[in-house]
């Protein structure tokens, strides 16, 4: 590179797409772990993988599923609008100020009128002069762009594209908005991923594919430097050029830092392969002391991606039990003892692999189970409550199994079947969003209920003069409308019991998306985690975080059912550092899209999961009064964490491996 004189940094997909409608390449940089398809869709076959922080050049765009690109520096393979133009919005005006003069509802010669959309559609004397889709069978194109048409003068070349474009697009009279980044895929060059083993060249093809919303535009035509990246987009750690993979290296091993075997059996969770992993700005949240952790640190490195894949660090090991009957074949979506250390074990459909998206996808589909077995004799494994809906959290509590289904609560006691206890929970299956977890402390029931919205799908809800606007708003786009979603819910068990309905529940703490896991601590505080929001640029928070609610400090009012007194937290808020006296502080803030899931209380302090940025399980510790998280356990995707009577701490993930983690393995 000759200086930095030739660099156009470039913000957003829409400038990326301009630079390579003028010819050139796009060079961005993967916000996290990619997977790379041989089709624009996550269900594409699976090519590679691209690590986060990659420099790769981006050759087109194209929207989900569709052969035919929005713009492509390949000229021959067309290209097709990124928006759809309307008549009433975008084309009526242009014929009016052109075409108007002939052919207009006074003047219409060749008894065709264009200023109206009925008209136009009909057409004149020689027949219609639109055809929807096909440009070179419409009049209207062919003398635009001939230039016979208008007399007064010819089109410029944008006004000619944008009737093309509405010709093209189906020349509706609404049109639609721009497609969505979350629908766009980058065809990349094809020497910018690790490719993986696999068949894809039988199922369609080998152009490497990769979701846009994985990817950070920087650059127009000229490759930047590391020193500029870093300047420029200071939320992304490293930028490095992917090294082929090593020739000796074994069929089984595993591409460090995501999870995916170099034989392709395990690829990121269909939601949070969409995530943009901006990093978040400087952490707050609450001081060790005032949590009580005193948990010294591990002294162990950052999360990187030459940590080890499933070797426990910091003085932990880790025993895997029932591989022959789990691992490969379910999905651990939640785990739970009884005080005899029976193991509960929610079991669901395979997260990775090659998945059946018709059941994954379906949170109701019957194809769930819990199984149990006595970890303890470490025999007598059984499965219950067949052909069940997706199981999320499960709790035991005198004498009976407490658990989310989709949509719904319910128990079985020792030795029963299955009784509903209440439903009516938001549910988005394709967001892995069912209920998610329960605890039941001090006579309560508390659920972590997920949102069914990302929340800044309708843009940032931001602070206006430091104060909250439209607070309920905000709550509701993440709920969409479910007063029982996006919050933290409780109810009164034995209410619960007697009742049997939602109606018992009221909101205990709100300001959040998805609080995937949820644990009670021996002090009877309520730790939750929260996945925040996707899309969120690196100078937000996007709400990734882990929470601490104490039910002995709610008011007498939120106490009376008031949603309006109950705590708030970080999302679906763009805070940045604003603090105010309504702000409940998190105890952890972690980088966007960390995506944490599982939590729960053991060896004096919180062990928490990530399935998202930095994916593993994590141990809370003092360092000098503040709380920091360290790795313990580099692993993907680590859905469910629990604590045995004995202490130890459980693990069960996306891939069916069941683990047992306990200190004092040296190292």
């Amino acid at each position: 590179m000759g200086g930095t004189a030739d660099i156009a940094l470039i913000h957003g997909m829409e400038e990326a797409i301009s630079c390579l409608a003028g010819g050139q390449p796009v060079y961005a940089v993967l916000q996290r772990y990619a997977n790379v398809r041989n089709r624009p869709h996550f269900e594409g076959c699976l090519l590679g993988r691209v690590p986060a922080g990659t420099l790769v050049r981006v050759e087109a765009v194209f929207g989900q599923e569709q052969a035919t690109p929005f713009v492509s520096l390949d000229r021959s393979l067309g290209r097709i609008p990124i928006a759809a133009p309307g008549f009433d919005r975008d084309i009526q005006p242009l014929l009016e100020e052109n075409c108007g003069a002939c052919h207009s509802a006074v003047v219409k010669q060749g008894e065709l009128q264009v200023t109206e959309y009925e008209p136009l559609m009909a057409g004149g004397l020689n027949g219609p002069v639109v055809q929807p889709g096909v440009p070179a069978a419409s009049t209207l194109w062919t003398q635009v762009w001939s230039g016979e048409m208008p007399l007064v003068g010819e089109l410029g070349e944008d006004d000619k594209a944008l009737l093309y474009d509405w010709i093209v697009t189906g020349a509706t009279r609404q049109g639609t908005e721009p497609v969505p980044v979350y629908e766009m895929w980058l065809r990349l060059s094809g020497e910018d991923f690790n490719p993986l083993p696999n068949e894809c060249s039988q199922e369609g093809g080998t152009i490497p594919y990769v979701s846009a919303q994985l990817v950070l535009p920087a650059s127009c035509a000229a490759i930047p430097s590391a020193e500029q990246i870093a300047a420029y987009l200071p939320q992304v750690e490293t930028v490095s050029t992917p090294p082929p993979p090593a020739s000796d290296e074994p069929a089984n091993s595993v591409e460090s830092g995501d999870g995916t075997n170099a034989g392709g059996n395990a690829e990121a969770k269909p939601e949070e392969n969409t995530r943009n992993s901006a990093v978040a700005p400087p952490p707050r949240g609450m001081a060790a002391g005032t949590v009580g952790i005193r948990a010294a640190p591990l002294n162990l490195n950052p999360p990187s991606e030459s940590d080890p894949w499933l070797v426990p660090q910091g003085g932990f090991c880790a025993e895997q039990f029932l591989a022959d009957k789990l691992q490969d074949k379910f999905s651990i979506t939640a785990l739970t003892f009884a005080p005899d250390g029976r193991l509960f074990i929610a079991l669901d459909h395979p997260a990775s692999g090659n998945f059946d998206p018709n059941i994954i996808y379906d949170p109701y589909n019957a194809s769930r189970s819990i199984a149990i077995w006595h970890s303890v004799s470490r025999d007598s494994y059984y499965e219950i409550l067949r052909e069940s809906s997706r199981v999320t959290g499960m709790a035991w509590h005198a004498g009976a199994l407490y658990l989310n289904r989709a949509g719904e609560v319910g128990r079985i006691v020792d030795g029963g079947g299955y009784e509903p206890l209440a439903g009516g929970f938001a549910v988005a299956g394709h967001l892995y969003h069912a209920n998610n977890g329960l605890v039941i402390s001090d006579g309560w029931v508390y659920v972590s209920a997920g949102g069914v919205r990302d929340g800044y799908s309708d843009g940032i809800i931001v602070l206006h003069d430091g104060e909250l606007p439209a607070e309920t708003l905000a709550t509701n786009v993440a709920a969409g409308g479910n007063p029982f979603a996006a919050r933290i819910v409780r109810a009164r068990l034995d209410r619960l019991l007697a009742e049997r309905s939602i109606g018992v529940f009221q909101t205990a703490a709100r300001g959040v998306r998805n609080p995937y896991g949820i644990a009670v601590d021996p002090f009877g505080r309520i730790w939750f985690t929260d996945n925040g929001a996707t899309n969120v640029h690196g100078d937000f928070n996007a709400g990734d975080e882990v929470d601490l609610l104490d039910p002995r400090t709610l008011s007498a009012a939120a106490n009376a059912g008031d949603v309006n007194a109950t705590p708030f937290y970080g999302f679906p808020l763009a805070l940045g550092g604003v603090n105010k006296d309504w702000w409940t502080a998190p105890v952890l803030t972690l980088p966007n899209s960390a995506a944490p899931t599982g939590i729960t209380w053991a060896y004096d302090t919180i062990f928490f999961a990530n399935y998202g940025r930095d994916p593993g399980l994590f141990r809370m510790a003092n360092s000098g009064g503040q709380i920091i998280a360290e790795r313990i356990m580099h692993n993907w995707p680590v859905q469910a964490v629990t604590t045995a009577p004995d202490g130890a701490v459980w693990i069960g993930t996306g891939q069916g491996m069941l683990f047992r983690l306990v200190p004092g393995c040296g190292g």
